[in-house]
């Protein structure tokens, strides 16, 4: 089990990579529709699984917050090499790279908190 620090270090940087998405989908909607809506969507999600994370150290929330934050961090980088159907970024802005740092952070403390020995049901002496 990993302390409630790092849980909750984990939690705000998905809640924070979350809003960080939803801050950015506007100019993303403007741009390519489907990736503002993926912005949005991702956001929403990565906030919802942050804030439950925040409150309880949940196996199931931790798989689903690394794979958002990986997903979104994935995007960033297909996003700036190969280019996505129709969206192609030449320029890697500072807010995308907050974002991923964010995003691989997520990543690894979920790796730890799945790894750590979890505790089921009342401990007896």
């Amino acid at each position: 089990m990993i302390t409630d620090s790092t849980r909750r270090i984990g939690a705000g940087a998905l809640i924070a990579t979350g809003v960080l998405h939803l801050v950015l989908a506007p100019e993303y909607l403007g741009e390519q529709a489907y990736i503002g809506v993926l912005f949005i969507l991702g956001g929403l999600t990565a906030a919802a699984i942050g804030a439950r994370l925040w409150t309880r150290d949940d196996a199931s929330a931790w798989i689903a917050g690394a794979l958002v934050a990986v997903g979104m961090a994935v995007g960033f980088v297909l996003s700036r090499t190969v280019g996505l159907p129709g969206f192609h970024e030449s320029e890697w802005e500072l807010s995308g790279l907050i974002s991923v740092v964010l995003e691989l952070g997520v990543a690894g403390i979920a790796a730890a908190a799945l790894r750590a020995p979890r505790h089921h049901g009342a401990v007896t002496a």
